[in-house]
């Protein structure tokens, strides 16, 4: 029925409507008038490149409407020619990527050899579209300062882009630069390279394993569309991050470049406290592109590579020398044999003591990153109706990154690759069509070292390696228990889009088909994870639990599944001032399969053993997107825009739905072993075992997306956006230990679950369901100023005031996250998991500007040629979430947890609350006295998200000058720049310590450690200096 279904669809959209735009051309569109403002039909209007000499025409129809679809962006030269009126020239209309351009055309009566040349600037409101997008300009890549020239970073320029910043040093499903765009979770984005999708395995950002994406010469354009685009854009509910690749021209053209940051120009960062490490950064390359076959075929190649030696100040905490000896302020502890040989690894303390047995240790390491980036693009015009190109992409990186202790070292590396050819088609002077064949392959993965003094122990026989430590006040001792962890996605994707002109009507229309292939070994928990409530516990060999795959578990899968997507849009030109947006989007995944048959699943919670052969039942069938929304031409003059616009987006491709599903039986058995001896687990009293499956009738996410805005162009190429932007998430996937002890109510109303409760299903442990039953709601007011470059000088301002909840988003991993955990608690409460998400930021504010210096001739040109420019960021803090490490409920849940995050959360004091829990300090962020330990069998009463972090603020400036250099060619030069990251040198903090006590008994005082900071998410001061020669 499915299959009769999508051809059915296939049938219509290839041979009823011939037409859609590709999703990275551009299109003009627009009315030709005489001068008595009456329309003009049959006007030839042309667009030529200036770049390649490409020419499409079209011809006006009845209502004196044209449309140029599937522009490549750049210059281009607009030429309207009737009889009995003079030519009408507009030359140098630049168009960007998914630009949709109104122009409109006023014939004056006149000789045809009489030209009427129009150099009015053309405004830069958009009056076409109903969606939030934002355009960043090649001067704008080309000349604002990026820490590390990591073009991902342009997107947060852009109102309603926050950054999430992953643990420190990431992991291997943590890596990249997360952003949350108008309040979605980081995993719902999509990047789009040339119209090739380039997410990861993981749906994380473009990105390589150092976080970096590198090729920002070879970038032309980089568009956010953030709200309401149209349904030619799909596979999920986040922000669409387009970038367009540069193509060679008629004129050979190229550069070189090298960028240099040494130690000796750099400041301290603010935990450099044995002085400031070596650093040293060499970043290199250039790009070459020109004719082949001057107006016919071009090429373009670039390279790029980034070597750097980064020493760094690690900040941890150990036992102090009396601890070491089992001597702590609560007592005499004696000290396990079996713990012995773990407790002599710890470093001894070199730092300031911090009470309760624990000290400071900090230690050098020197982080190692190579990573080299080449690509290659070739363009061929058979004709004015026929182009092709095609272009390859390939990023290969090595990072050596360090872990809490010195001894666990471990290696990130990825190799990604990229192809796209696009063959587009001009059918009529009213129809175009595009074909675009990709391929997209992305590698991650991770290798753990375990250089101890000494053997110690494996926790589970035949891995090789001992595994982790989790004891609460300390960070995870260990290595990485995904060890030697790879993940591998290749897709083959096959889409067509055309697009039809028909009177005051734009129809697109589509079909996308993508076939994944998805290769992983993910060892999750394969070293196994011993937790101790505290210290204490620790010295007399206690754990609490041990989790771990048993010796036999197999923890590869091979997946296989197909996404089909269709669409149809009509941009409606209902009056001249009035253009309304409507369109249409179905869009599904087939089932994932392991090739080898080891999915198995629960669809009954209370079975006593898993099936196996599928996974879940698939809804996405019933995936219908409407999209819709109007622009209002207020005076009709192009320089006043009221727009809105709605739009139901769905989160189809959700791969975390996969990856859980690793550790589960019959397959891959995971036990938790509750009070377990150490360091051998018993593994033959380990009972019931843990599973984590999908919810067998899981629903697609999906979010309600909705804006409103006002646009006005305040003078020459300026503009100023103020509006609002909003989304309610339905269905968002999420973690839940539904296999909890249930509670009873006390005669106060109090939620009590007294001991030794069972779990309902006593067949496992904990029953880590994925299930589609989270919700998020995201309000903001944003304003955007801007003004592109002109009389030598550009400047962009982007305020958003916003606030985001959800009742967590789990498609986030739970080492995503620094601030809370992206796994719910049991609900016996409600609106227990109900906060603000974990990416919120109240407010965030980012300028960036280009200026050229006054300067002169004199002295040989020394004086001339300035340029500065800059970002200045200014972001409020997250959400923080304050925990119990050990599982003071009794509601025995214990789900896959980060490092740092509890079992459950803590109370606040009497006469406490979120407004005066937090001091703010480096040492003490949260006020211990406010906070207390709850009743045995009760849950804590601080809500999720109730305390904000600490906040942002950097400066980043560069100084270029430039130089005529007549041996490059006429058009050679020579630019110099220094640039200064962080340029205040400002100590932007990473998040506290959130585990205020330890849980294991009654009357504890706050751990010594709760609240500390450790970390920051920027640098010192760097000083950088670059050269580039550009001919």
């Amino acid at each position: 029925m499915v299959n009769r279904v999508y051809a059915l669809l296939m049938l219509f959209v290839t041979g009823f409507v011939p037409a859609a735009l590709a999703q990275t051309a551009a299109t003009i569109s627009g009315t030709v008038y005489d001068a008595s403002n009456a329309v003009l039909p049959g006007v030839a209007v042309t667009a030529r490149s200036g770049d390649t000499g490409l020419v499409r025409t079209t011809v006006s129809g009845p209502e004196g409407r044209f449309v140029i679809a599937q522009l490549t962006p750049g210059a281009y030269e607009i030429r309207a020619e009737l009889a009995g009126f003079k030519p009408h020239v507009r030359p140098q209309v630049q168009l960007a990527v998914a630009q949709s351009l109104g122009l409109n055309i006023t014939l004056q009566v006149g000789d045809l050899a009489i030209l009427d040349v129009v150099t009015a600037e053309i405004p830069v409101v958009n009056t076409a579209s109903s969606e939030l997008s934002y355009l960043v300009t090649s001067d704008q890549i080309e000349q604002i300062p990026l820490n590390g020239r990591n073009y991902t970073d342009l997107a947060l320029l852009q109102p309603g882009v926050n950054a999430f910043p992953h643990r420190d040093g990431g992991s291997v499903v943590a890596h990249g630069l997360g952003m949350s765009i108008n309040g979605q979770d980081p995993r719902s984005n999509v990047y789009l390279l040339d119209g090739t999708l380039t997410n990861d395995f993981t749906n994380g950002p473009a990105g390589s394993a150092a976080g970096t994406a590198l090729g920002l010469d070879t970038i032309r354009e980089f568009r956010v569309q953030s709200n309401a685009y149209s349904a030619e854009f799909g596979r999920n509910s986040g922000g669409q991050i387009n970038v367009l690749t540069k193509s060679g021209t008629n004129r050979l053209s190229g550069s070189a470049f090298e960028f240099h940051r040494n130690d000796v120009m750099d400041a301290r960062n603010y935990f450099d406290t044995q002085g400031k490490p070596d650093f040293h950064r060499n970043q290199f390359g250039g790009t070459i592109g020109g004719p082949i076959a001057r107006d016919r075929a071009f090429f373009f190649l670039g390279y790029e590579a980034l070597i750097e030696r980064l020493g760094r100040t690690v900040a941890t905490v150990v036992p102090d020398s009396n601890a070491r000896l089992g001597m702590l302020p609560s007592g005499i502890v004696p000290v396990a044999s079996a713990v012995l040989p773990y407790l002599q690894e710890f470093p001894e303390a070199n730092g300031a003591p911090l009470g309760q047995g624990l000290a400071e240790y900090n230690f050098p390491f020197s982080q190692e990153l190579d990573q080299q980036f080449l690509q290659g693009r070739a363009d061929y015009n058979a004709s004015p109706a026929r182009q092709f190109f095609g272009r390859y992409t390939i990023d290969d990186t090595k990072q050596f990154l360090p872990t809490d202790y010195p001894q666990f070292p471990r290696e990130f590396f990825s190799r990604n690759q990229f192809f796209t050819g696009e063959y587009r088609q001009v059918l009529s002077n009213s129809t175009l069509n595009t074909t675009r064949l990709g391929f997209s392959r992305t590698r991650i993965g991770q290798n753990v070292q375990s250089n101890t003094t000494q053997a110690l122990p494996e926790f589970i026989p035949g891995r090789g390696l001992s595994g982790a430590i989790d004891i609460g006040g300390l960070k995870r001792f260990g290595p990485q228990s995904s060890a030697n962890l790879r993940l591998v996605q290749n897709v083959f994707s096959l889409s067509n889009d055309l697009t039809h002109a028909r009177g005051r009507h734009t129809i697109k229309a589509g079909a996308l088909v993508e076939r994944y292939q998805e290769n992983m070994v993910n060892p999750t928990f394969s070293l196994g994870i011993y937790r101790f409530a505290n210290l204490g516990t620790f010295l007399r060999g206690t754990p609490t639990n041990f989790i771990g795959l048993t010796p036999e578990a197999q923890f590869d899968r091979y997946w296989r599944f197909t996404l089909f997507g269709l669409y149809l849009q009509d941009d409606f030109q209902v009056a001249p001032r009035l253009t309304v947006n409507g369109g249409l989007r179905y869009e599904f995944n087939t089932l994932p399969k392991d090739i080898y048959g080891r999915d198995s699943a629960l669809p009954d919670l209370t079975a006593s053993a898993p099936t196996t052969g599928q996974l879940y039942l698939n809804s996405s069938y019933r995936n219908v997107s409407p999209r819709g929304g109007f622009a209002w031409d207020v005076f009709g003059d192009g320089r006043t825009a009221i727009r809105g616009g709605y739009g139901l987006y769905f989160n189809t491709n959700s791969h975390q739905n996969l990856i859980v599903t690793v550790t589960n039986p019959p397959a891959t058995p995971r036990p938790v072993i509750v009070n377990p001896t150490f360091p051998v687990p018993p593994f033959d009293r380990a009972g019931a075992i843990s599973i984590r499956p999908v919810q067998w009738d899981i629903e697609t996410p999906r979010v309600h997306v909705f804006n409103a805005n006002l646009q006005r162009e305040i003078w020459v190429r300026a503009t100023v956006t103020v509006g609002y932007a909003g989304s309610r998430g339905r269905h968002l996937l999420r973690s839940n230990d539904v296999n909890t002890a249930r509670p009873t109510t006390l005669a106060d109303g109090t939620v009590f679950i007294p001991a030794n409760t069972p779990r309902p299903n006593t067949a496992f442990s904990t029953i880590e369901l994925k299930s589609s039953d989270g919700e998020s709601w995201y309000n903001a007011f944003i304003l955007d100023i801007r003004k592109r470059f002109a009389s030598g000088f550009a400047v962009q301002s982007s305020y958003t005031l916003s606030k985001s909840e959800d009742t967590t988003q789990a498609s986030t991993f739970f080492s995503d996250a620094t601030n809370g955990t992206t796994t719910a608690f049991p609900e016996y409460i409600p609106g227990y998991n109900k906060g603000l998400s974990d990416f919120d930021t109240r407010h965030a504010w980012v300028v960036n500007f280009t200026v050229d210096l006054p300067g002169t001739s004199a002295l040989g040109g020394v004086l001339s040629g300035w340029q500065a420019s800059g970002i200045w960021n200014m972001r409020g803090g997250q959400p923080l979430t304050v925990f119990v490490q050990s599982n003071r409920s009794r509601s025995l849940w214990n789900p896959s947890l980060g490092p740092g995050i509890g079992q459950d959360r803590a109370s606040y004091a009497p006469g406490s609350g979120p407004d005066n829990a937090v001091l703010g300090r480096v040492d003490r962020w949260f006020d211990p006295s406010a906070f207390s330990l709850q009743p045995a069998g009760t849950f804590g009463d601080t809500g999720r998200g109730d305390f904000i972090g600490p906040n942002l603020r950097t400066l980043d400036v560069a100084l270029s000058k430039r130089t005529a250099f007549t041996k490059l060619g006429g058009d050679g030069r020579l630019e110099f720049r220094i640039e200064a990251f962080n340029l205040l040198n400002r100590a932007n903090f990473g998040p506290p310590a959130l585990v205020a006590f330890a849980g294991a008994a009654d009357g504890e005082t706050p751990l010594s450690t709760f609240g500390r900071i450790s970390t920051t998410i920027t640098s010192g001061r760097q000083i950088q200096l670059g050269i580039r020669a550009i001919f």
